[in-house]
C-alpha cells in the first residue's frame, strides 16, 4: 500500500493461490462472457467473488493496479502528439501554398526598354 499510494480492499488467497480483485467492469462483462488469459481470468464466480478479476501472478495483479498510471501518461503523450500534428499541419499548407505559388500560371508584366528589350 505504501509503495504505491493506493488502498487496497481486504485480500484473499484464492483457489490456485490467486489474487483476486473485484471490479465494477468485470461485474459488467461477466455477466455475458467470460475471458482466461495465462495471467488473468474474469468469469461470472458466484457469491461474494461477483465481477472479480483474477491475477494469477503477482506481477499481473501489479500490472493492473498501475493501469490508471499508465492510462494518465498516455493521454500526456497524446496531447502532446496533437499539437505537434496541429503544427506539421500549417506547415504542410504553408509549404503547399508555396508550390502551388511557383507552379501556377505567371501574368506577364514586362516593362519594355528603349533597346527592345524586356524586363521582368
Amino acid at each position: 500500500m505504501s509503495k504505491y499510494g493506493v488502498l487496497l480492499g481486504e485480500g484473499q488467497v484464492g483457489k490456485g493461490y490467486e489474487l483476486a480483485i473485484d471490479d465494477p467492469v468485470a461485474k459488467l462483462l461477466s455477466r455475458y462472457f467470460c475471458i482466461s488469459t495465462a495471467k488473468r481470468k474474469m468469469d461470472h464466480s458466484p457469491g461474494e467473488l461477483e465481477g472479480e478479476i483474477d491475477h494469477l501472478s503477482r506481477d499481473a495483479a501489479v500490472e493492473y493496479l498501475l493501469m490508471p498510471e499508465r492510462v494518465k501518461k498516455l493521454e500526456g503523450q497524446i496531447l502532446g502528439l496533437s499539437s505537434q500534428v496541429e503544427d506539421l499541419q500549417s506547415d504542410v499548407h504553408q509549404l503547399v501554398q508555396v508550390l502551388k505559388e511557383a507552379v501556377a500560371p505567371r501574368e506577364n508584366h514586362s516593362v519594355p526598354l528603349k533597346d527592345g528589350k524586356y524586363i521582368s
